[in-house]
C-alpha cells in the first residue's frame, strides 16, 4: 500500500508541476524551434543573395572582357550597388568603375566610386586599396595635401605601399630629396620580396641611389 501511495503522490506531483509549468515549457520549445528554423532560413537567404550577386558580377566581368558597351557595364555595376550594396561584389563593382573612370579621365566619377567603397567596407585590405587609389587620383588632379593626408596612418602591412605612393606624390611636387627618403624607407620594408622590390629599385635608381647599398 505504501508503494501505491508513493506512486500516486509522484503522479500527482507530476500533474501539478505540469499544470504550473507546462505552458512555459511548450512556449520555450516552440521558441527554440522557431529560432532554429529562422536561423536556417536566414542562412539560406544569405547564400541565395550571395549567389545572385556573384552571378551579376560575373556578367559585369564578362561584359568588360568582351568590351561591351559602357552603358551595360555601368548598369550591371549599378544593380550590384543598389541591390547588393552590403556584399563584396558591390565593392568590386565600384572599384572596377573607378578604374574605368580613371581610364576615361573622369576623376570625379572615380572618386565617387572609391568613396562608395570606403563607406561600405570594414575590411582593412579593401579600405587601404581604395585609399591608395584615391590618393593617386587626388594628386593627379593637383590636390596633393589631401592625398598625403589619406596616406598618413596605414596599417603595418600597407606601410610600404603607402610610402611608395607618398614618394610618387613628393616627386610630382618636385621634392626629389623627400621622394628619395620615402622610397628608401619603403624599399627597406620590401627588399626581401622579389615581386615588390623591382619597381622601387627603378625609382630609386632614377634618383641616383644604388639600391645595393641599402
Amino acid at each position: 500500500m505504501d508503494d501505491i501511495k508513493t506512486e500516486e503522490e509522484q503522479i500527482a506531483a507530476i500533474k501539478n508541476w505540469w499544470k504550473e509549468n507546462g505552458n512555459s515549457l511548450l512556449m520555450a520549445v516552440v521558441a527554440a524551434i522557431a529560432i532554429i528554423f529562422g536561423w536556417k532560413a536566414w542562412q539560406n537567404n544569405v547564400e541565395q543573395t550571395k549567389a545572385e550577386a556573384s552571378a551579376l558580377y560575373q556578367q559585369l566581368m564578362q561584359g568588360a572582357a568582351r568590351e561591351s558597351k559602357a552603358s551595360n557595364t555601368e548598369y550591371l555595376a549599378g544593380e550590384l550597388k543598389k541591390n547588393y550594396g552590403d556584399s563584396e561584389y558591390a565593392l568590386f563593382a565600384a572599384l572596377f568603375l573607378a578604374k574605368e573612370a580613371v581610364g576615361n579621365s573622369d576623376y570625379p566619377k572615380a572618386l565617387e566610386e572609391l568613396d562608395f567603397v570606403l563607406e561600405n567596407t570594414e575590411d582593412t585590405r579593401t579600405t587601404h586599396i581604395a585609399l591608395g587609389r584615391k590618393a593617386r587620383i587626388l594628386s593627379q588632379t593637383g590636390d596633393n595635401e589631401d592625398a598625403l593626408n589619406l596616406l598618413a596612418n596605414p596599417a603595418p602591412e600597407f606601410e610600404a605601399a603607402f610610402l611608395e605612393i607618398t614618394g610618387d606624390i613628393k616627386l610630382r611636387q618636385g621634392d626629389k630629396d623627400a621622394a628619395r627618403s620615402v622610397y628608401e624607407k619603403a624599399y627597406g620594408l620590401v627588399k626581401a620580396e622579389p615581386q615588390r622590390a623591382p619597381l622601387l629599385a627603378v625609382k630609386l635608381s632614377s634618383l641616383g641611389v644604388d639600391v645595393t647599398t641599402l
